[in-house]
């Protein structure tokens, strides 16, 4: 089969991909596993290092005590990657310290660079390649990319002594640098963060603000879906609208609100959330980015607080938002329409329900693809609404 990207090189830009053929929106484009990839610490303890699964019940490595597994049959399948690693991670126990997701990853590349084996090829692009943007950086910067550096190195010292063989170009803080460039953020269906990996290919992507194509992960392995077969369309909105000084506030109080979220502090990081927005008029419309923000806080409070109807009130106001800042076929709008008709859903709303869970299956089915399990959820929640309907 024809492939249909390919590298290519633009004049004042730099390496990139793009089209070999033409592409129509719905189409899965590319897929490559992950050169290198770790859970995150947003999903350890509920993320399985193997398969990537969300469960509620994992087994925990007996040595290291930081990796979890579905099941035996997992935790032989990621050996290869965790047998070295694991000695690193129980050095660090006595001590109670935490490693960072950046040196866990780059720790799982240094091992495969000293010791080649039958990795996964990349067809585009190789390790060597990869910008490391180090002569782009700031003297604070490179002394923080130094630091981390040594972090890493006082990590490895378990596993590795001699660094001499590293291939050439790849010292210990410019492949740090690369990595740290070019890592992307493994999400779950419903574009949760779940970990961190290298996509060598995928690395020259360029970003658009509005995409002709998403990446969607299944388990570690990243597929990346067109959602146009059109230029994206220019846009013209206003994403700091309102009052200056009350956005201001609202954007300085965020950190605090997600530090509540990460402490599952539901009840202040609530009462935080509405009197920002609900306590500051018209001053600012919930287009304002940091007003979205807020908006999506509160309705995640109001749900693991089970209050639904409060709930359903702030994600559906979030939905116009979405749908100015993202295109029609985009992955994030889907879920959301998605999170909105499982409300309405619950609430009784049948025929509300129904047509919020269409439109999402409408993106969903592009986005993700229509073997995904969440597209297959959505189609399973649609069969069941549209039964309700019929008997009510």
């Amino acid at each position: 089969m024809a492939r249909k990207l390919e590298r290519f090189c633009s004049e004042g830009k730099g390496n990139g991909l793009r089209a070999a053929l033409p592409i129509r929106a719905g189409e899965q484009i590319f897929t490559a596993e992950p050169y290198a990839h770790v859970v995150s610490k947003n999903g350890m303890g509920t993320t399985c290092e193997y398969c990537f699964s969300r469960r509620k019940t994992l087994l925990r490595c007996s040595q290291c005590k930081t990796a979890y597994y579905c099941n035996a049959s997992c935790q032989k399948g990621a050996w290869p990657d965790h047998r070295r690693e694991c000695k690193c991670l129980q050095n660090l126990l006595p001590h109670k310290k935490i490693v960072t997701d950046s040196v866990r990853l780059v720790a799982r590349i240094v091992f495969k660079l000293l010791k080649p084996s039958s990795c996964l090829g990349e067809e585009l692009y190789s390790l060597t390649e990869l910008e490391s943007h180090v002569a782009d950086m700031s003297e604070q910067k490179e002394e923080g990319l130094g630091l981390l550096s040594a972090m890493l190195q006082i990590y490895l010292k378990e596993e590795v002594i001699d660094f001499s063989h590293m291939p050439p170009g790849l010292d210990l803080p410019s492949l740090y640098a690369k990595v740290t460039c070019n890592s992307f953020t493994i999400s779950d269906g419903e574009l949760q963060e779940v970990g961190v990996g290298l996509y060598l290919s995928m690395s020259l992507l360029n970003h658009d603000c509005r995409p002709n194509c998403v990446m969607i992960f299944q388990g570690t392995k990243l597929c990346l879906q067109a959602i146009q077969d059109i230029p994206a369309l220019e846009e013209d909105v206003d994403m700091l609208a309102g009052d200056r000084e009350v956005w201001r506030t609202q954007q300085d109080a965020l950190p605090r609100i997600e530090e509540l979220q990460d402490q599952q502090q539901w009840e202040p990081m609530l009462e935080h959330c509405q009197a920002l927005v609900d306590g500051n008029g018209d001053a600012v419309p919930d287009s304002n980015i940091y007003a979205l923000k807020l908006l999506e806080l509160a309705q995640d409070a109001c749900i693991n607080l089970g209050q639904w109807e409060k709930a359903l009130v702030y994600g559906t106001r979030t939905l116009q938002p979405y749908r100015l800042y993202y295109p029609y076929l985009h992955p994030a709008l889907a879920v959301q329409l998605m999170r909105v008709g499982k409300l309405q859903q619950y609430l009784g709303r049948l025929e509300e329900a129904y047509g919020t869970l269409q439109q999402a299956y409408d993106v969903m089915k592009v986005t993700h693809g229509c073997e995904h399990s969440l597209t297959c959820e959505l189609r399973g929640m649609l069969q069941q609404c549209q039964a309700e309907m019929s008997h009510a």
